[in-house]
């Protein structure tokens, strides 16, 4: 089918030739002397835009020269960011901008035209593209002009989408090209033309129109007058063809140019029939106007003389609402603090003085219109959000004052302090903000925070407690250390007067010390409490303190406060108490050990003559019986020098193989006896024998059974058991021990119990719960069982009793027998004996004894004397066979030296070392020293000779 090509403007003058006889003016009705400042977008091609020149160019700008000059206005064209030209209408800046797509959201706040153009939106997408309409972009990025049609039609109808926002339409394009977006809501008409221009046929247009809108000129809500004068002047252009010109030269490239045969007869059927209507109407009417032209040109004089006062009286309104604003703009810019108007619904900027714009760093341009999302610094407590919510309670009635993190365009951020308040200006409500940058202010709080950080941490960290006061000698400041001693907190104590949180009394009168605030501030200098200063905490608790005072002074060397330091010495006390204890104990250890050597020495004599005596008597003679009573009595003597011993220096344990069953059974019954307070022992048939020093573990028994008879008050059941304890898997990890075998004691009594709080105290040194203790009994025993390699552990419930349990290392050898030599009985002894020891006394009664054995003796005093006496026999017909030397003579040489000495000379030489400090290390340990035996002063007849054979055995 053929089509004939009908101009469409020829049918666009057919209506226009009615529409021009209908509506032609009558004479003399104009607008003269009226001014408008016409608004636009400086990029929105083809509508409005500035050219290569600078020079505003489109079709809007066409169609506005137009209209001005049909209808003989006065005007100027300023073209600026589309977001600042409507901010402009709203401020009256602009009086109309030449093209705004018509909503009803912006119906609120504009008055429209009728329509110069009705423009159809597209979306627009690379090719190759799965979207293809407007439902595909659910979930996608899409880009739009900022305070475009098509940004408010996406945030109208709420679509899940991410919406990239560019200043213009060209961006807009530009960044789609680039991949920052997936689509584009564009006008179809602006973004082909734009497109092309670009040479880009990388985008096109996908689907149906979007929405179709009309494009009118827009005036500020109530403008009617001026918005009457441009729907006249649109009419009048449109009507002499001027219209059709403009359109056809923007966008005649981009639209069909004729019509087909059928279009023709479809458009005559539609508009041919009410021409030929309205020509008739025309024609009957026309005589009926010509009668009232008179009249009305009568009229139209009246009005225009009318409208010319108006006008003058306008214009005078004018210049002195300029001069208003000229005023208004001195008094908004002369402030040092930032000023701007919020809209009160989206917080975005409407106007702002220059000091504001000097802060952020932008230009007014770039600000108005702006969100205040960018402003803020979006951490957290700052974002954008947080600050139009600030901007609605204003908005709403309720002013808001807040510190804020604003962001400049450079990016810094800096602190500001922003009040917001509610504004009217006239039918409008906006929000005022003012704002100064407070950042020098908050660098001074954060200096003076960081020093008061500083000090806290430096408080805290020290050991002492610190109070300081002010010159009144009320409390201001006291620390952690200082909380705990006193016991008054910081929010409790500030402001209390120094004395009744500071008690302080003499320990020995009990009288109040004087006043250390009042001293300081009374002298001027540093004060220190004197000795037995006690400080009184608030729950009574008592504490020795030492304390100094000094004043605290400004710049100006005044005094503005006192300062306290001052610790607790307690523990410092009672331990140099204990500790002079210990001095005592050590200067009464001398004089015990001294004692014991020396008695042991006279003991020695004792002990011997009467074990020799023994021999020399019948073993159911009268006499072989009290000699028998001597020997058990120097046996009990002998312990006791034990004691003594153990008691001044300690030392490592002589051990040898004993009978555990008959040391408790001797130290129970040496302390138990005469008490209220029985034992009840249970060992096993089987017993092992343990390898360990008797006296030392005599002493831990009766430590732990004295301990239970106190904690019995003296009255009750002390439950002892013995068993054989094989280390297997499941005490690894719990108890401390490197052998396998041990014998286990318990000692379990019924009294008061330990508090689990002091549980893990009771085997420290001088901790004790007795009021006549020492503290030194338990820290003792752990001593002794340590030394032995052995373990002891305590369990308490308390109200029913405490255990302690001991595990002492086992014996792999038999218990041995004790040997008695029975009165008469010929001893077969062989060899030659040299014995060295300084005591005539001890000497002598080891010679007896070795002569009863059948050993020959040779006596020497020292150990210079025995090392020659030696020498000279060695090799001789009458060597020395074996040497008993005391390991310590006063003033000359000992018998270690001489030992060692005699193995240079003879390997072989075979030496017995004596002493009576059994609690030497030389004694527990002598096979280390070069020694084949040792023997303890005292000793028997029997002792003496199995540590001979022992020393003669090969």
């Amino acid at each position: 089918m053929r089509f004939l090509c009908f101009p469409r403007g020829l049918l666009f003058f057919l209506i226009g030739v009615v529409g021009l006889l209908v509506m032609w003016p009558v004479p003399g009705w104009a607008a003269d002397h009226v001014y408008l400042v016409f608004g636009g977008d400086d990029s929105y091609p083809p509508y409005e835009y500035l050219d290569d020149h600078g020079m505003p160019a489109g079709f809007d700008v066409d169609i506005t020269r137009a209209v001005a000059k049909e209808m003989g206005l006065f005007s100027s064209l300023d073209l600026m960011m589309w977001s600042d030209a409507r901010s402009a209408l709203l401020a009256g800046d602009v009086d109309v901008l030449m093209g705004m797509f018509k909503s009803i959201d912006r119906q609120r706040h504009f008055a429209f035209s009728t329509p110069h153009y009705v423009a159809s939106y597209a979306v627009f997408v690379p090719r190759g593209s799965s979207i293809h309409s407007i439902d595909d972009i659910r979930g996608r990025r899409i880009l739009v002009q900022d305070g475009d049609i098509g940004h408010d039609y996406l945030l109208q109808q709420e679509m899940p989408v991410e919406i990239g926002v560019r200043k213009n339409v060209r961006d807009v394009l530009k960044a789609l090209a680039d991949g920052q977006g997936e689509a584009a809501l564009l006008s179809r008409i602006q973004g082909l033309m734009l497109l092309k221009e670009m040479k880009n046929t990388s985008i096109v247009p996908v689907g149906p129109p979007v929405l179709q809108q009309s494009y009118c000129f827009a005036v500020k809500k109530g403008d009617y007058q001026v918005l009457s004068l441009l729907n006249e002047g649109l009419s009048a252009i449109k009507a002499s063809g001027r219209y059709d010109e403009i359109h056809e030269k923007w966008f005649g490239a981009y639209e069909p140019r004729g019509f087909s045969s059928s279009e023709l007869l479809r458009y005559l059927a539609m508009v041919g029939f009410p021409l030929l209507t309205v020509a008739v109407l025309f024609f009957l009417w026309n005589a009926s106007l010509k009668r009232k032209v008179a009249r009305r040109t009568d009229e139209l004089s009246r009005a225009n003389e009318i409208l010319s006062r108006q006008i003058d009286e306008r214009l005078l309104a004018e210049r002195a609402l300029r001069s208003s604003e000229r005023r208004y703009r001195e008094i908004y810019n002369t402030p040092n603090d930032a000023i701007i108007l919020h809209d009160a619904v989206d917080g975005g900027i409407l106007d702002i003085n220059e000091p504001g714009v000097a802060m952020l760093g932008y230009s007014r341009e770039e600000l108005v219109g702006r969100s205040i999302e960018g402003l803020s610094s979006g951490e957290p407590g700052f974002t954008g959000e947080l600050g139009l919510n600030l901007i609605r309670k204003a908005a709403q009635g309720q002013p808001q004052m807040a510190e804020w993190r604003t962001r400049r365009k450079d990016g810094s951020v800096f602190w500001s302090e922003v009040s917001l308040k509610r504004a009217a200006f006239g039918d409008e409500t906006c929000v005022v903000s003012v704002g100064r940058d407070i950042s020098p202010r908050k660098e001074v709080e954060e200096t003076l925070s960081q020093e008061k950080e500083r000090l806290a941490v430096t408080l805290r960290s020290i050991g002492d407690g610190v109070i300081t006061s002010d010159v009144e000698g009320r409390v201001v400041l006291i620390n952690k250390v200082a909380e705990k001693l006193t016991g008054w907190t910081q929010a409790d104590a500030a402001g209390k007067p120094m004395l009744e949180v500071f008690r302080i009394i003499n320990e020995k009168t009990r009288e109040p010390c004087e006043n250390p605030v009042e001293k300081v501030l009374t002298t001027g200098n540093t004060i220190t409490l004197a000795n037995h200063t006690a400080l009184i905490a608030r729950d009574g608790t008592e504490r020795s303190i030492a304390d100094s005072g000094a004043p605290i002074m400004d710049r100006t060397s005044s005094i503005v406060g006192v300062v306290l330091v001052f610790r607790d010495v307690t523990d410092e006390n009672r331990i140099e108490e204990e500790l002079l204890k210990v001095r005592k104990l050590e200067s009464v250890g001398v004089l015990a050990g001294g004692i014991a050597h020396d008695f042991n020495n006279i003991l020695m004599a004792v002990l011997g003559g009467v074990s020799l005596a023994r021999t020399y008597n019948q073993e159911n003679s009268e006499s072989y019986r009290l000699l028998s009573d001597v020997l058990r009595a120097c046996g009990r003597a002998k312990d006791l020098t034990q004691q003594l011993l153990t008691f001044s220096k300690g030392g490592d344990p002589v051990t040898r193989v004993a009978s555990v069953v008959d040391l408790v059974r001797e130290s129970a019954g040496f302390v138990l006896h005469g008490g209220r307070v029985r034992c009840d022992t249970h060992f096993v048939d089987d017993l092992w024998a343990a390898e360990i020093d008797f006296g030392q573990i005599s002493q831990v028994v009766q430590n732990l059974i004295l301990n239970a008879v106190h904690a019995m008050d003296q009255a009750g059941v002390i439950t002892i058991t013995a068993e054989n304890h094989r280390i297997d898997r499941r005490d690894i990890g719990i108890l401390p021990l490197k052998g396998e075998r041990y014998v286990k004691l318990t000692f379990c009594d019924e009294g008061t119990g330990i508090p689990e709080s002091l549980i893990d105290r009771i085997f420290d040194p001088f901790f004790t719960t007795k009021k006549t203790g020492s503290g030194l009994g338990l820290a003792t025993t752990h001593s002794i069982v340590s030394k032995h390699d052995g373990h002891i552990q305590v369990t308490s419930t308390p109200g029913v009793g405490t255990c302690f349990t001991l595990y002492l290392p086992a014996s792999e050898e038999v218990l041995p027998e004790r040997i008695e030599i029975p009165a008469g009985d010929s001893v077969q002894g062989r060899g030659r004996i040299l014995v060295m020891d300084d005591e005539e006394m001890v000497r002598e009664v080891v010679e007896g004894l070795l002569d009863a054995l059948g050993y020959e003796v040779l006596l020497t005093a020292s150990g210079e004397e025995a090392v020659a006496v030696y020498r000279a026999r060695h090799g001789g017909p009458e060597p020395v066979d074996v040497v008993i030397t005391d390991l310590t003579v006063v003033g000359a040489m000992g018998g270690l030296e001489a030992a060692g000495l005699i193995r240079q000379w003879d390997p072989e030489a075979r030496v017995v070392v004596s002493s009576g400090y059994s609690n030497d290390p030389i004694m527990a340990d002598y096979q280390a020293h070069g020694f084949c035996a040792a023997i303890v002063k005292p000793y028997s007849l029997a002792d003496l000779r199995a540590v001979v054979l022992e020393a003669l055995e090969p």
